[in-house]
């Protein structure tokens, strides 16, 4: 659907930049979910900066052979602690990129006691927190919990236990004796459902 006062175009281009439109692992990992209005919303503030938007655009696929790991990208992520350029290293094609954006987004949170700020700069930290939480709840209900192979299939199980730790430390909880039923040989459904509904809670509080 689109997204109210996001120009169109402008979600064309950051699905352009985060697509494989060539399927060079050919369907190997399930497509990432795409980012919502919230996160696009903030996207597009971060990208005004030309340097954010010089590093965000070498998270593209044409940039792959000559920096797979989009290094220089993730440096400036890092340095400068950009909360939309982790979400967008979050939604990337590659599994890679996105369990390191989701490590990323936790020493984001983890460094949050040790920053000093404005109330305005708290209230701001906060819409974040719940900017991604809503998101990596969306990635939990849109994205399979198993993938057949053995190496493809043992990437993609970290990739969502990275981002089943990473909702409990935004939100101060812990589902980590429930992973085996969320990721493991005990799958289900209600499992994940129980731990939804308290991020959704979070959420709400």
């Amino acid at each position: 659907m689109p997204c109210p006062g996001i120009d169109g175009a402008f979600t064309a281009y950051v699905e352009a930049v985060l697509a494989d439109s060539t399927d060079l692992f050919q369907g190997a990992y399930p497509a990432a979910t795409p980012l919502d209005c919230e996160n696009l919303a903030l996207l597009r503030e971060a990208l005004r900066d030309d340097s954010a938007r010089f590093f965000f655009e070498h998270f593209a696929r044409r940039f792959w052979s000559e920096d797979p790991h989009a290094r220089h990208t993730h440096r400036y992520i890092e340095r400068h602690r950009s909360f939309a350029l982790m979400m967008a290293s979050v939604a990337h094609w590659n599994e890679d990129h996105r369990i390191r954006g989701l490590l990323e987004l936790q020493d984001y949170r983890r460094m949050r006691p040790m920053v000093c700020t404005t109330n305005e700069g708290t209230a701001q930290r906060e819409r974040q927190d719940r900017a991604a939480v809503r998101y990596l709840i969306a990635v939990l209900e849109t994205t399979p919990l198993f993938i057949s192979g053995s190496e493809n299939a043992t990437i993609h199980q970290n990739y969502l236990r990275t981002v089943v730790e990473t909702l409990d430390l935004f939100t101060g909880q812990d589902h980590t004796r429930a992973q085996e039923d969320l990721l493991g040989l005990r799958r289900s459904d209600a499992a994940l459902q129980r731990a939804v509904s308290d991020w959704r809670a979070w959420i709400d509080e």
